[in-house]
């Protein structure tokens, strides 16, 4: 019974932080704003960003590793990148690093609808 407890607990506790390892998912900082971890692109693939996050929670640093992705375009590498340094935040505090470190992986999607831009020709 401990066991499965235990499990059951690892499992939850994994969920949070699906798309997020490294020093931030082995001390279990908590994400208080989370992303979609998926990005339109025309081949699926994934990229990998290094991390950095301040004290606030805010994300100062991402660079992608492109080593360890299979898409390394700038196209997808912008938009990827411009997802996490705006919109994902962790729990802000001072008992976290000045520099918590860790990386993301965002996974590219085939065939999605494209985003409506206020630049893109209108519809005939």
């Amino acid at each position: 019974m401990k066991a499965i407890t235990i499990l059951i607990f690892s499992l939850i506790c994994t969920c949070g932080f699906s798309q997020v390892f490294g020093e931030i998912l082995s001390d279990k900082r908590p994400i208080s704003k989370n992303i979609d971890y998926t990005i339109n692109y025309s081949k699926p693939g994934k990229l990998i960003f290094n991390i950095a996050v301040d004290m606030d929670g805010n994300v100062t640093s991402c660079e992608l590793d492109d080593k360890k992705s299979t898409i390394v375009t700038t196209t997808a590498m912008l938009k990827a990148k411009n997802k996490i340094m705006q919109y994902l935040k962790f729990e802000r505090g001072y008992h976290w690093p000045e520099f918590h470190r860790g990386y993301v992986v965002i996974k590219t999607v085939q065939g999605a609808t494209k985003e409506e831009s206020k630049f893109a020709p209108p519809p005939f």
